[in-house]
């Protein structure tokens, strides 16, 4: 027999058993005068039963327990939370690197991300990571601290094929959302816009796509139009295949293209780090929003055991201490 693994949810509470070995002390002696002086009053030491101060003891310790809350087993909780269900669609290519903005255009889309979390209520995020491939690294999830911990870890290194393709991270949204229409729901796609696939129709085509399911795509541009260089580990910049040191622009045309195929709005984080969070109080959380279920496995409360014991011994204890004959 496998026995459960207790958790004590109020751990603090076991400081009280501090007192108990002093509380014991002074039961026995209380218990010693009064067998002296019972002795002396009828010249002979009755018989007792079972000895008062150890049914107090155990009647101290089983509601020291219970005040602990000890818990094992699990039970199913359903909670009803309303909210959206956000995507974002983070661009974690070598150009989100470059150095135009401080301390990269990656680095900034991190930021914005963080700020807007402690903004959410009741709603799931989710994360697609994008190169030249496109894969769902976080998906929608409550889990706030879990999608912030998968955000830190996302960059070049996590997808092996280079260069920026929108359009995967569309279709990978597409997945992740489902076929079926419903609303609440929107796709962030933070990019600095460049697109090595080049098939600006069918981007719209996707966006548009989204849209008919209910889903809603804004545009977030990471860069200043003059561009910058793409730093490399060794100190030097990012070249082309003539040795020249690419300089890399955002495209703003292309990601409002999505946005208004998509119905949404395009957001400039090189003009307003903050622009997620007045997104977020603007459109997403006074918009239509969605009644989720989901359940929760808690862990059960055991206090009652100990509790109920106690109070049986409260009951029986004057019987089983009483002194006989």
């Amino acid at each position: 027999m496998d026995w459960p693994t207790v958790t004590w949810a109020a751990p603090g509470y076991a400081w009280l058993l501090l007192l108990a070995a002093p509380a014991v002390l002074l039961c026995r002696h209380v218990a010693g005068r009064r067998r002296r002086d019972l002795r002396r009053l009828a010249g002979q030491m009755p018989v007792r039963g079972w000895p008062a101060w150890l049914g107090w003891a155990a009647v101290f310790l089983l509601l020291v327990a219970a005040l602990c809350r000890p818990q094992w087993g699990q039970l199913p909780q359903r909670q009803q939370t309303v909210g959206v269900d956000i995507l974002v669609a983070l661009d974690v290519s070598r150009s989100m690197l470059a150095d135009d903005l401080s301390p990269s255009r990656l680095a900034v889309a991190r930021q914005a991300l963080d700020a807007l979390l402690p903004e959410l209520r009741g709603d799931r995020i989710g994360l697609i990571a994008f190169a030249g491939s496109a894969f769902l690294v976080c998906p929608l999830t409550s889990d706030h601290d879990g999608f912030a911990a998968v955000l830190a870890e996302a960059g070049p290194a996590l997808l092996p094929l280079g260069g920026t393709a929108l359009a995967g991270a569309l279709n990978e949204a597409r997945r992740a959302f489902g076929a079926a229409r419903a609303s609440g729901r929107h796709l962030l796609v933070i990019s600095d816009g460049e697109d090595h696939a080049g098939d600006a129709e069918a981007l719209v085509a996707s966006a548009r796509a989204l849209r008919a399911t209910g889903v809603t795509v804004h545009g977030v541009v990471v860069g200043v139009p003059d561009g910058g260089l793409v730093p490399l580990a060794d100190g030097d910049f990012l070249r082309d295949s003539n040795g020249s040191i690419v300089k890399t622009r955002p495209r703003h045309d292309l990601l409002a293209s999505l946005a208004r195929a998509g119905g949404g709005r395009l957001l400039d984080l090189s003009a307003d780090p903050r622009a997620l969070g007045a997104l977020y109080a603007t459109d997403l959380s006074a918009g239509e929003r969605r009644t989720m279920t989901r359940t929760r496995q808690l862990l059960a409360e055991r206090y009652q055991l100990p509790l109920a014991l106690a109070l049986c011994l409260l009951l029986v204890g004057p019987f089983l201490g009483r002194a006989r004959g």
